[in-house]
């Protein structure tokens, strides 16, 4: 991790799910470039903007596709728009 370098965006105070399994854990996540730079006791680092978590459930890269479309596939049976989702 480059300590250099401003975050463009810190979210501070979180209690972290990373999908591995692993228990949840309280942490900061630095996001840099539009993706996580660091995760981890981040406090004293700079950031463009900071967001307070404390409370809150952070989830870094996780994608949420629970979605309601389903009749769409049978008029855009390729559904284009599901790719410009991720």
């Amino acid at each position: 991790m480059d300590t250099h370098l401003p975050f463009d965006l810190l979210i501070t105070g979180g209690t972290v799910i990373d999908g591995t399994r692993a228990p949840r854990f309280t942490a900061d996540v630095g996001v840099r470039n539009g993706r996580i730079a660091a995760i981890g006791p981040l406090a004293g680092h700079a950031a463009h903007d900071t967001l307070d978590a404390t409370g809150l459930v952070v989830a870094p890269g996780f994608i949420d596709s629970h979605t309601h479309d389903d009749s769409v596939l049978l008029t855009q049976p390729e559904m284009p728009f599901k790719a410009s989702q991720g």
